[in-house]
């Protein structure tokens, strides 16, 4: 997945995608407990990115596997407004827009 998929980079966050050859898309997640000690900062991000993405899914290219990469530590307080519109951008840059 990271050797052969794209890689798009926006701030602290990055977005690894790959084809999967089924019909629907799977989203992944990786945070560093390096960069974000505490563990319910990382669930909090990961609740965010995969809430963003249930509501996003129907504009997403089926077919692919999406791994969103937190390279940062995020702000304490992330908004879903914030994070939805993070991965909006990552998904137009990757060209997986519908």
């Amino acid at each position: 997945m990271y050797k052969k998929g794209l890689s798009v980079k926006l701030g602290p966050l990055v977005l690894c995608c790959a084809p999967n050859g089924l019909a629907h898309s799977r989203v992944g997640f990786s945070i560093s407990s390096r960069n974000t000690k505490l563990a319910s900062a990382r669930n909090r991000a990961r609740r965010l990115f995969r809430e963003a993405y249930r509501r996003q899914k129907d504009g997403i290219k089926a077919g692919f596997d999406l791994v969103i990469i937190v390279k940062r530590s995020l702000p304490e307080r992330m908004r879903y407004a914030d994070a939805a519109d993070a991965l909006q951008k990552l998904v137009t840059n990757a060209g997986l827009s519908v």
